[in-house]
């Protein structure tokens, strides 16, 4: 192989390591994107819920929990929730829906986001979760603190 041949195959082999690298650093934010992205009633009278998380971590996340609580058109607490959800890779996305069976979606106010847990293994200390959260909604009911 010639001497620009080599060249050639280097700055090309660069170019390559540079445009992948570019990639994933635009999957990387820092922060873990939670948006509220459907509500739909069930045949049960119900509200079927569908939320879509992203890793902006630089790391994997092992299981994440949101407590959610449900308030009523009145403004009253209704429920609380629990959201887990299983491992999510590092600029990966996972959308998990639940079904409130006793609460239809017309009575459904507000979603506030009470605590947020295992964002990080146990062994990493001083983080607070809640504030890597980045909150989004696609509904007309509110989501958020």
């Amino acid at each position: 192989m010639t001497i620009a041949k080599r060249t050639l195959a280097a700055l090309f082999f660069t170019s390559a390591l540079l445009t992948g690298t570019a990639a994933s650093a635009q999957q990387v934010s820092g922060m873990i994107t939670m948006e509220l992205n459907q509500v739909r009633p069930t045949q049960t009278g119900g509200c079927r819920l569908s939320v879509v998380a992203t890793n902006g971590l630089e790391r994997p996340i092992d299981q994440l929990g949101l407590e959610i609580v449900a308030f009523d058109k009145d403004g009253l607490v209704d429920q609380f929730l629990r959201l887990d959800f299983t491992r999510i890779s590092a600029g990966k996305t996972k959308v998990l829906q639940f079904d409130l069976s006793a609460t239809s979606c017309d009575n459904l106010s507000r979603l506030h986001v009470n605590d947020v847990l295992n964002c990080v293994p146990p062994a990493i200390t001083g983080v607070y979760c809640p504030e890597l959260m980045d909150l989004k909604n696609r509904t007309d009911i509110a989501f958020g603190d």
